[in-house]
């Protein structure tokens, strides 16, 4: 029976970025995962804090300078387990981890980018690719946003309408183009459709044929977030040079192609260190004995199979990545390893009366509580196990929408990870 140093349950960004950091370390890592997480219904860039107080219509322009605060009125959050010091380091590894496997991601924690949104609301964001930084609504440069009339959920003309409409400096017109979309062939394309369609020269020369004219009255040239999968630099590059000005890319409804850069390249990353990835097998227990996890159990095709590693950690995401389970007995629980889960029995305390409230939905703080190595607690304060580690939304608090930072959460609890784990095998070397 093959054994590992590490086995992470969950192939989200909290779960890739953690494995990716430990194999790059020299541990050897198994990932094993049902499917790739929320990644591909997320903008592919990092939130770590947009917006404070809850209920403030203006967003964070540096979120190091209000994560104090932040942190003051939100106690129970993950951020307070790792600290700000261990943010920074996840926000520098991970741009790190992603430009070198082929990516280019932009930013620090001392300024937040305001792109625009799929709907033309301003989205503040820590880090982002490169193809979406172009599109920061925080300078005056004009901008044509465009959009095709197959892809149905993607709305250029209200895009357009509503950045005019919040008087943010920036001038936005809108064109949207009937050209057949390779590939799809219907009036319902999706983004990926719509990805491996800019992929091809031909395609891309009628898109640049169509907007050409329009596009010299603007400074800059927006689509939905669609630009290319593999071919992503190659497109913009394309579009740029005969457009003879930036191109920038604004998210769209899933699946995320942005979102798909970022696992494939995770991915490759994890690999190329020497990790190995399971995607389609589901963990359906894990045992623990003398307060550590011994073995978890796998399905196979035949049989559940036993996979032993000296450190594990769950990365399953919260209510809506299924690392969290309720019933409609008001029953909440965790599936693998039965952890106890901070929640509220009474369904009727699960959601606020709004539906978008300003204090966020009480549902999705649901999850595991930790200490400040990120151990599940039994609790109180002793450790469930102590090679057993909690990423990620599965984490009590962990509610995103109440200052958005669901991506923060993911590289801060990786980094504080892999500085634990690796602590711990240098140490056995000694």
């Amino acid at each position: 029976m093959t054994r590992y140093d590490t086995v992470v349950i969950g192939a989200g960004t909290a779960g890739l970025t953690t494995a990716c950091h430990l194999a790059q370390s020299g541990q050897k890592v198994l990932v094993v995962a049902k499917g790739i997480g929320a990644l591909l219904l997320a903008s592919g860039s990092i939130d770590v804090l947009g917006f404070h107080p809850a209920d403030s219509l203006t967003p964070v322009k540096n979120p190091a300078e209000k994560l104090d605060d932040f942190l003051a009125d939100r106690p129970d959050h993950p951020y307070n387990l790792v600290g700000k010091e261990t943010l920074k380091t996840g926000i520098d590894q991970f741009l790190q981890l992603v430009n070198q496997a082929g990516l280019d991601y932009q930013g620090d924690l001392n300024r937040n980018w305001m792109l625009p949104s799929g709907m033309g609301a301003v989205h503040p964001t820590c880090l982002a690719p490169a193809s979406m930084v172009k599109g920061d609504l925080s300078t005056d440069e004009s901008m044509l946003i465009v959009g095709f009339n197959e892809l149905r959920d993607f709305f250029p003309a209200l895009i357009a309408q509503n950045i005019n409409e919040q008087k943010l400096g920036v001038e936005a017109g809108s064109i949207s183009l009937e050209i057949n979309i390779p590939i799809a062939g219907a009036m319902n394309a999706t983004p990926i459709e719509l990805a491996h369609a800019f992929e091809q020269d031909a395609f891309r020369n009628q898109v640049i044929k169509a907007i050409a004219a329009q596009a010299k009255s603007y400074d800059r040239v927006g689509f939905p977030a669609a630009l290319g999968i593999k071919q992503h630099a190659t497109a913009v590059a394309h579009l740029e040079k005969q457009l003879n000005r930036p191109v920038f890319e604004i998210s769209s409804l899933p699946p995320s192609v942005p979102g798909r850069r970022l696992y494939e390249a995770l991915k490759a990353a994890l690999l190329k260190a020497g990790g190995r990835l399971i995607i389609g097998s589901q963990i359906v227990e894990g045992t623990i004995e003398n307060g550590r996890i011994t073995q978890i159990r796998m399905e196979t095709a035949s049989r559940l199979k036993a996979v032993i590693a000296n450190h594990y950690v769950l990365a399953t995401g919260g209510i809506f990545g299924g690392g969290i389970f309720a019933d409609a007995e008001g029953m909440v629980t965790e599936p693998i390893f039965n952890l106890p889960v901070a929640a509220d029995t009474n369904r009727h305390h699960w959601f606020e009366k709004k539906f978008i409230s300003p204090t966020g939905q009480p549902v999705f703080n649901f999850g595991v509580k930790a200490n400040s190595r990120l151990q599940p607690l039994n609790g109180d304060s002793q450790p469930v196990a102590e090679n057993l580690y909690v990423a990620g939304a599965v984490i009590a608090g962990s509610e995103w929408t109440r200052g958005r930072t669901g991506e923060g959460i993911a590289v801060a609890t990786a980094a504080a990870i892999t500085a634990q784990i690796t602590s711990q095998a240098a140490k056995s070397l000694r």
